[in-house]
């Protein structure tokens, strides 16, 4: 009776726990149940937002960011005698960035100023003289017609009255050619300058004091910062999509949140070819059109060389 007894209870304890093993089965299979429609969504919103991303990419175009630049230096040689500017400075429209020594020439731009002076005060003396010579014309005139003196004395008097105007003229010319002498040494001690174009910025400068520059020898290098622009490279698809004067969105790597403004300057009427670097064939042959955008030239966050990518509105 003991052992019947011993067997029923252990018959009672296994099928207590057969039986709390399965509602602890059941209740961790309704947790489940439960969490599948969440993770389920997570998934769902997780696809949708790398959708979106992928739509976002799909009117977007990568280029590199240039600006104009100006090599610029003196038509005529001679020693750096100082430097006014250096890399990196912002310079002005006329600023002098180099000044040669330019001694000689100011030497001889003395000596054409003094010339001037002496061909002018020449001059003032002929047309003295021709006055005088004039009025002593009329008065033999007057003689003559009085019968006081002889007509060829009236027909000298008119005659040196005539050769001193020949005077008067030569007088005249030299006067220009010594303005003008004057004017070329100007022009020469302008060039013994090292000038900036236009407002810019000083990127490379090629020489120190002291150096001897030969004639039309590159002195500096300028970003001419005021016309700032990136050129992007569309399929054929996209220029219905794309007018001039519109207005696109631009992004750079320095500045991932930031969108900055451009505006299209440009569409090339004549398709080219895609970069030399794609890897395949059959996308060498696709032909694309360039378009130029412009770019806010007083932001000084943009620089040339940033690569940036332009987001047309129009396309999708």
């Amino acid at each position: 009776m003991k052992r019947t007894e011993s067997v029923n209870a252990s018959f009672v304890g296994e099928g207590r726990q057969n039986g709390r093993d399965a509602a602890l089965s059941r209740k961790l299979s309704g947790v489940g149940a439960a969490r599948r429609p969440y993770f389920c969504a997570a998934g769902t919103l997780t696809l949708l937002l790398l959708l979106v991303g992928c739509s976002h990419r799909g009117n977007a175009v990568s280029g590199t960011i240039e600006v104009d630049e100006a090599h610029v230096g003196p038509r005529s040689g001679g020693r750096v005698e100082k430097i006014l500017a250096w890399e990196g400075d912002r310079l002005h429209e006329g600023q002098v960035i180099v000044q040669l020594d330019a001694s000689e020439l100011r030497a001889r731009r003395d000596l054409a100023a003094a010339q001037i002076d002496t061909a002018i005060h020449d001059a003032d003396a002929q047309e003295a003289q021709v006055q005088f010579l004039r009025d002593d014309a009329r008065r033999q005139q007057d003689l003559l017609k009085r019968k006081v003196v002889s007509p060829s004395d009236a027909e000298r008097a008119d005659s040196a009255a005539k050769s001193q105007e020949k005077n008067v003229a030569a007088a005249k010319m030299r006067v220009a050619q010594a303005r003008a002498q004057l004017a070329d040494i100007d022009a020469q001690l302008a060039e013994m300058q090292v000038i900036a174009p236009s407002d810019s910025v000083l990127e490379v400068l090629s020489v120190k004091v002291g150096d001897v520059l030969p004639a039309n020898r590159e002195a500096a290098t300028l970003l001419l910062t005021g016309h700032l622009w990136v050129r992007v490279y569309v399929p054929e698809s996209w220029l219905g999509l794309i007018k001039l004067g519109e207005h696109v969105r631009v992004r750079v790597d320095s500045f991932p949140g930031k969108d900055f403004d451009g505006v299209v300057e440009q569409i090339n009427r004549q398709a080219e070819f895609t970069p030399r670097n794609v890897q395949t064939v059959a996308d060498r042959i696709k032909q694309v059109f360039g378009v130029k955008i412009r770019l806010p030239a007083d932001d000084d966050r943009l620089r040339a060389g940033m690569a940036a990518d332009v987001y047309f509105p129009n396309v999708k």
